[in-house]
């Protein structure tokens, strides 16, 4: 029953991703993009685990049966809120792409300057915190430091200035200055993805680059150019995770082309299981946060720990401090525990959020997906920015937790709002003194 539900799993997202195709004819669309990764998290990694043996240790065949069951039936939810969307697009009354114009990709420009050079400021001062560039990437998964979660995840905003610098040089904006500022916001994210060897800001930056590229420019690339760049993405950002301990500076760089292992590998740590362990022990104790984890990221999380210590644990959530609350009582409902810094997955973690509410709210979140994409496209503009961050996103959403989404959407999606409502602000004429029709001084027209 168990290989079945794999089975219906991959069948249910490839059926979605060819009606995608089929009616939108846009390798844009959020399936085309979300789909391959549900396929590897909910059918290829699983399968390949379940073959040699490896669920056995940690699941019996009802406990399997059960998690697969839930999988599928968010997934489908997901495909389904995907396409009740829509995927023809049609020209909506009275809405057009605004034409940017030489004012409004200067203003984009100085945007990216103000918010990336922020960004930049953040990264620079982690980096200073721990003795430089190369001390903070010659050892593995490194990087730099800062005591202020501000100024840790303020490097994110080098990404809006990454966007927004490719936007405007996609729309014909000066050529110097935005190439000048993807280097300087760019490079910088580069060195923190690729030398700490993190899939999540890896994926990010390539989707911003040629999704920025191609929105803006109302292109798409070929179906096989698309095709053949996914499976490369895919399998670089395993690389990136089966490499990371030798991948640093001054590291022999000895490492491995075959990513099978991080795939199949059965611990504690794997995606699916450490997922399915999250489900099942949520069940056993019939324990669910109803919203508080999600709220506690938007209403608690901006305020400093410095000014409120114990913010989690009188919010009600103390569980955030270990995985996002996703690994309580794993020893207990199930016997082994799951691995620290390990990730449930989006269908995991909206279950013991919301229990078989998760259903609606998966579907939900396709909706949302498919609804930023019309936009995107009819309309183009500041919807474009959000729907690339969006994207950027998505590895978050399937691979990780609702948690590392919200404050990354936000940081992102509100500056990008922001400027893009300056940039396309009509620009104010100057005053001009009324012109005085009669050429004659009122005097001489008082003694005529």
């Amino acid at each position: 029953m168990f290989e079945l539900l794999l089975v219906a799993a991959v069948l249910v997202v490839l059926v979605g991703i060819f009606s995608a195709m089929d009616g939108s004819r846009d390798v844009f669309h959020p399936l085309i993009l979300i789909g391959p990764m549900m396929i590897l998290l909910y059918g290829w990694i699983p399968w390949r685990i379940y073959s040699i043996g490896g669920l056995d240790q940690f699941f019996d065949q009802e406990q399997l049966v059960f998690v697969q069951t839930l999988n599928v039936l968010g997934i489908l939810a997901f495909v389904a809120g995907c396409l009740a969307s829509g995927i023809r697009l049609r020209p909506e009354p009275g809405s057009r792409r605004p034409v940017l114009s030489e004012t409004a990709c200067r203003r984009l420009l100085i945007g990216a300057a103000l918010v990336g050079s922020l960004g930049l400021l953040c990264w620079a001062i982690t980096i200073v915190n721990v003795g430089g560039f190369v001390n903070a990437y010659s050892n593995s998964y490194a990087g730099g430091w800062d005591d202020s979660g501000y100024v840790r995840d303020g490097t994110l905003l080098l990404l809006v200035g990454t966007l927004l610098s490719i936007t405007a040089l996609a729309s014909n904006g000066p050529r110097l200055p935005s190439f000048i500022m993807l280097g300087f916001f760019g490079i910088p994210w580069a060195s923190q993805a690729l030398l700490m060897a993190r899939r999540g800001p890896t994926f990010a930056l390539v989707v911003i680059v040629l999704m920025g590229w191609y929105l803006s420019r109302e292109k798409r690339p070929p179906v096989l150019s698309v095709g053949l760049g996914g499976v490369f993405l895919g399998w670089f950002v395993l690389f990136l995770v089966t490499n990371r301990s030798s991948i640093y500076l001054g590291s022999s760089f000895d490492v491995k082309t075959d990513v099978g292992a991080i795939v199949d590998k059965p611990d504690s740590g794997n995606e699916f299981i450490y997922g399915s362990g999250t489900i099942l022990s949520a069940q056993r104790r019939d324990h669910y946060f109803w919203m508080r984890r999600y709220l506690a990221q938007i209403l608690v999380r901006p305020i400093p720990s410095a000014i409120w210590p114990t913010k989690y644990e009188d919010f009600g959530v103390p569980e955030l401090r270990q995985n996002a609350g996703t690994g309580e009582g794993f020893g207990d409902a199930l016997g082994w525990v799951g691995a620290v810094g390990s990730a449930p997955g989006i269908i995991a973690d909206l279950w013991i959020e919301a229990w078989w509410l998760c259903i609606p709210l998966m579907a939900l979140l396709g909706w949302v997906y498919a609804f930023a994409w019309k936009r995107a496209v009819t309309r183009g503009g500041p919807w474009a920015s959000q729907y690339i961050v969006l994207s950027a996103l998505s590895i978050y959403l399937v691979m990780q937790t609702m948690e590392a989404v919200i404050f990354r959407a936000l940081l992102l999606s509100i500056p990008c709002w922001l400027i893009w409502r300056w940039a396309l602000q009509s620009v104010p004429l100057r005053h001009r003194r009324p012109q005085i029709k009669n050429a004659y001084p009122m005097e001489t027209i008082e003694h005529a």
